[in-house]
């Protein structure tokens, strides 16, 4: 049985940033590059393997997908993998996202920007499609997975999150939504939540968990999650109205925290509720 309370989760944290303990780190890092259909272009992961990564393991490992590649998923590898040397998560394999047009491919199909003069439509329908149907068979076939996926964003990369659970709910067993930044208020998220509040109405597959977070109004400066709380609050409401019973709602607001350490917290917490069999809260 996996079990970490809260405690326990701030000194593993403390442990894998300061390298203070002396268990064995993540990871085998590998890149990769996947000539994408979807996108018509190059896609770049990083991946980082167990330490113990062995690919005739029977039970296979879960996947955990994180956007913006670099140092999130690296602390995140690093962090699981001291979570299971404490006996508190099995081992993952966790994939990192390199971006290519960060703010394009992550707005919404529905949505569009200016380039260079002229209106371009988000990339984010396309960015969708690779990753369902290029990038976890990618992943699938060439490592031992068990099929238990989950999908990390921060900031942009949370918006992008809660578009994708919008439009394909079930593709993942986890979302970890941190920080999600919709730019002005009512401006980008009107239409995502709308999408989002039909798809949760409809009968189809759905994550086994929704984490959602936000640093809070205590951390002030230019890094403060502040302007993001009336959309976190928004988000929170209409999950929490028609989310399915079944799926596993957890928010939160971190007071102290601001935009930066907010991520960091926040995925030892998603661990610990996601993977623990029994998470203490």
């Amino acid at each position: 049985m996996y079990k970490l309370s809260i405690s326990l989760a701030k000194k593993f944290l403390f442990c894998v940033v300061f390298g203070v303990a002396s268990a064995p780190l993540a990871t085998a890092q590998q890149e990769f590059s996947i000539e994408s259909e979807a996108t018509q272009e190059t896609r770049e992961i990083v991946v980082h393997l167990p330490k113990n990564y062995d690919p005739n393991n029977e039970e296979g490992y879960p996947v955990i997908y994180m956007l913006d590649a670099g140092a999130k998923d690296k602390l995140t590898a690093e962090m699981a993998s001291y979570y299971h040397w404490g006996d508190l998560m099995p081992e993952v394999i966790v994939i990192g996202l390199k971006n290519i047009r960060r703010g394009l491919d992550f707005l919404p199909h529905y949505y569009h920007t200016e380039i260079d003069g002229e209106q371009v439509f988000g990339n984010g329908g396309k960015l969708l499609a690779y990753i369902e149907n290029e990038l976890i068979p990618f992943a699938n076939n060439q490592f031992n997975t068990n099929g238990d996926d989950v999908f990390a964003g921060h900031s942009w990369g949370g918006q992008f999150l809660t578009y994708a659970l919008s439009q394909s709910p079930g593709l993942f067993d986890a979302y970890f939504i941190t920080s999600p930044a919709f730019g002005d208020v009512g401006e980008w998220s009107s239409k995502t939540f709308d999408a989002l509040e039909q798809t949760l109405k409809q009968d189809q597959d759905f994550p086994g968990l929704v984490y959602l977070s936000v640093g809070g109004d205590g951390s002030p400066g230019p890094l403060s999650d502040a302007g993001l709380l009336p959309e976190y609050y928004r988000l929170t409401a209409l999950l929490r109205r028609h989310l399915p019973e079944e799926v596993k709602l957890h928010h939160e607001v971190h007071d102290s925290a601001n935009h930066t350490s907010n991520g960091a917290i926040s995925i030892a917490k998603a661990l610990q509720l996601y993977f623990a069999a029994s998470p203490a809260t």
